[in-house]
């Protein structure tokens, strides 16, 4: 929060408009407790994904003030970003706000226990800190590279990230469940350790 404050402080001084990407903005919220009105204090406009850990298969959200959703909505109109029936879209934005919001706990301590386990692996130098639903670590050296990885993996039926040469992302969200989570460490602990 400090440093979020301080990014929308130091924006402000200098005269700059701040946005903030607000993909993930309600895994923070259930994280830290912290209502979304705090965590944009300050800047002039936000959006939501709701497709992410929110679970809705399409639609995102636009927040500012008033005039500048209507300059947004001008720009939208001008680039032919015009939608028509969007009231479904909406009852799945409003579907996804009413019943998957808390539930967003449950990818952070899927993510928290992937994190552990993943930590004890051959080859794995390390995990960063796991707060919210993302997992990343670096394997080493004589492990197959991220890349390598991801093609192993997906090849189990399992789909992972390459963050870097050595670094892997891992994601959990609402269709990643304790079962997935275990085929993922399976197949990791796999060829992580055939490398050992």
């Amino acid at each position: 929060m400090e440093k979020i404050q301080g990014v929308a402080k130091a924006a402000n001084t200098a005269g700059l408009t701040t946005h903030m990407d607000g993909a993930r903005l309600m895994n923070a919220v259930v994280k830290s407790g912290i209502p979304a009105a705090k965590w944009t204090e300050g800047y002039d406009s936000c959006w939501i994904d709701f497709t992410k850990g929110l679970g809705a298969p399409v639609g995102a959200v636009l927040a500012g003030s008033a005039d500048f959703i209507k300059q947004a909505w001008r720009i939208k109109q001008q680039i032919g970003g015009s939608m028509r029936q969007s009231g479904v879209i909406a009852a799945m934005c409003l579907y996804a706000l009413d019943h998957n919001v808390e539930r967003l706990s449950d990818d952070h301590d899927l993510a928290a226990s992937i994190a552990d386990r993943i930590g004890a692996f051959d080859n794995v130098v390390r995990v960063l800190p796991t707060e919210t639903n993302i997992v990343i670590f670096d394997v080493s050296a004589e492990a197959p590279d991220a890349a390598g990885l991801v093609k192993a993996l997906e090849d189990d039926g399992v789909l992972i990230g390459a963050f870097g040469e050595r670094r892997i992302r891992v994601v959990t969200h609402l269709d990643v469940d304790p079962t997935a989570g275990d085929a993922l460490c399976s197949s990791l602990e796999n060829h992580l350790t055939r490398c050992a």
